[in-house]
């Protein structure tokens, strides 16, 4: 992974360069979802299992009125040709195109959907589905509530100055369709990304709050860890938070204090709580975690009704796990 700085200039570049929109926080609602992998229905395909999971969430937020961001990383073409992955998901990409007819879907790629950084590619095979649609790396929503500015939001993949994924991306990719998709195809092993290295997880973690905290009135929603992140605070941070509010002299609480424990022995193997890596936890990092989970459940950012939350779908049903206020969210900041 590159150095931080050379992660922040790249995120300076693209907070400059971004297509910059509007958005209404208290009429507006936006769905984020990002790092699907959809690959070919094989062994090595991490969204197979989470495919039912995904088209009852979308079917719930075509209803509801929302739009729909994909944050990168929907399509594995590390492991796959474009034409196979397009062929075995035209389903799931007449869904989103129900989000698209009715001008409600923003595609960002990501370093596995680089591809969409070509318009050759994109017009061969994404405008039989979303004709004329445009990809974006970033874009950038200006927040406005009761009339009043809020501040931006920028919305990027993650993966942006790193060096196997963005500046060295053509050999990962060799690597990973060639030698990689084999092994994880036989032994059904999810694909190793940062999203598996503890290490690539912390430090990205670190070059993402540190960049969107020297901004004033600057959030910064990514994916690409697979790991939600909701105000600057990961799971672990959360749970180390109940267990310092529990009195660990109460024998009641002896049950939850013993399974809070084992949670947190588990995670720490494969992350770092974000507060003990950042020495001002400022709440401007958010991640929508992936769409991609062995257990088929999926994550995502909602924006609606002047909030920010986190959820979950697990078992085609809709799990709130964090909501805070947006013009609560901004004072913060």
């Amino acid at each position: 992974m590159a150095s931080i700085q050379n992660i922040h200039k790249r995120l300076d570049f693209l907070s400059k360069k971004a297509t910059s929109f509007n958005m209404d926080v208290d009429s507006e609602k936006w769905i984020v979802f990002s790092d699907h992998h959809r690959g070919i229905g094989d062994g090595a395909d991490d969204f197979a299992i989470c495919k039912s999971n995904y088209l009852e969430a979308l079917s719930y937020y075509k209803n509801e009125g929302y739009g729909l961001i994909i944050l990168g990383d929907a399509e594995e073409f590390w492991e796959n040709t474009l034409k196979n992955v397009i062929t075995k998901y035209k389903d799931v990409l007449q869904v989103e195109k129900e989000f698209y007819l009715q001008n409600r879907l923003i595609k960002i790629w990501g370093n596995h959907d680089d591809a969409w950084n070509h318009l050759a590619k994109v017009k061969k095979h994404l405008f039989p589905f979303f004709d004329n649609i445009k990809t974006y790396e970033a874009v950038n929503f200006k927040l406005t509530s009761n009339s009043k500015s809020l501040g931006d939001m920028l919305l990027v993949h993650g993966h942006q100055g790193s060096t196997a994924s963005d500046r060295f991306a053509g050999i990962s990719r060799w690597f990973v369709r060639v030698i990689w998709r084999n092994i994880q195809r036989w032994f059904k092993i999810p694909l190793s990304t940062p999203a598996k290295s503890k290490n690539l997880k912390d430090k990205h973690d670190i070059a993402m709050h540190s960049w969107a905290k020297q901004k004033s009135k600057q959030l910064i929603i990514c994916g690409h860890t697979h790991q939600p992140v909701f105000m600057s605070k990961n799971h672990l941070d959360v749970l180390e938070k109940q267990l310092e509010g529990l009195d660990h002299d109460k024998p009641e609480n002896t049950g939850a204090i013993k399974e809070i424990r084992n949670k947190i022995a588990q995670l720490r193997k494969k992350t770092t709580a974000i507060g003990t890596l950042v020495s001002d936890n400022k709440p401007c990092y958010f991640n929508s975690g992936c769409c991609s989970f062995s257990d088929g459940d999926i994550t995502g950012i909602e924006i609606a009704e002047g909030e920010i939350r986190l959820i979950k779908w697990g078992q085609s049903k809709r799990v709130p796990i964090d909501t805070e206020k947006l013009s609560d969210l901004y004072q913060l900041l």
